[in-house]
């Protein structure tokens, strides 16, 4: 498809040579399904290219690793801890409920660990994301070491702010919590994965702010991907390189004008 030059009217991106994916379309619905569709694509891009899948191993082995060590070493504390009042039987018995235990709690813990791991590598997978798909190469932000920092305390901070305040609007207002919290956990799914494409070319938050808010029905897609397959044992392995290819191949999509 040949690059369209007219401004789309709902954003200040243009569309990209590489998708179908047409961004002046006024059906939010077709936008949404085009949101969830770049999740996948992540998933496809991920499974053709062995050099993205060796960028990513890296990150998943380790908090694999991680949570494995972290679960056996909590069942070692168990045995010792009560190796004088319990027989040998029933320690045996305390270990094993304490490492399922400890697994059990490292799947709700997967993506936040995975994330810190994730991240020396994130940009990295991004960009090589983007050169697969464009065949160029992102130009160098010049964001220099400490407003990346602050850049990403902001993030941090935005994220704790929304999720609390819809914590205390689940409190106050039992009959609307799961709702509220599921539409949080869907904004900021999408939000973790677009903030590396976004940051790579050097935008800051309130600029992502602004990009996901003119792509809401897209980016909203996007997050309902990202918050369905985390609920899939095994498969929610793969979420966090996914994500980053996929949130890079739907920023590659609208190109700056």
């Amino acid at each position: 498809m040949k690059r369209r030059s007219q401004k789309a009217p709902s954003s200040d991106f243009k569309l990209s040579t590489n998708h179908n994916y047409d961004n002046q379309s006024r059906n939010p619905f077709y936008h949404f399904v085009w949101g969830v569709r770049f999740f996948f694509f992540g998933l496809r891009t991920l499974m053709r290219n062995s050099d993205l899948l060796g960028l990513s191993l890296v990150p998943m082995l380790l908090t694999l690793a991680l949570i494995l060590g972290l679960a056996a070493g909590s069942a070692q504390l168990v045995g010792w801890l009560f190796r004088d009042s319990l027989s040998p039987e029933l320690q045996l018995v305390a270990k094993a409920l304490m490492f399922l235990l400890a697994i059990l709690i490292a799947y709700f813990m997967y993506l936040p660990v995975a994330r810190v791991l994730l991240a020396p590598f994130a940009e990295a997978l991004s960009r090589r994301t983007h050169s697969i798909n464009t065949g160029q190469t992102f130009q160098q932000n010049n964001q220099r070491w400490a407003r990346a920092m602050l850049e990403g305390l902001k993030l941090v901070i935005f994220q704790s702010v929304v999720a609390l305040t819809a914590l205390a609007l689940g409190l106050a207002f039992p009959p609307v919590g799961a709702p509220i919290g599921v539409a949080v956990a869907i904004f900021l799914g999408g939000l973790d994965f677009f903030d590396v494409p976004l940051s790579t070319r050097g935008l800051r938050l309130r600029r992502k702010l602004s990009f996901i808010w003119r792509n809401k029905s897209l980016a909203m897609g996007f997050g309902v991907a990202v918050y369905l397959m985390l609920l899939i044992p095994i498969i929610n392995m793969l979420l966090l390189p996914v994500g980053v290819i996929g949130a890079t191949l739907l920023t590659d999509s609208l190109s700056d004008e």
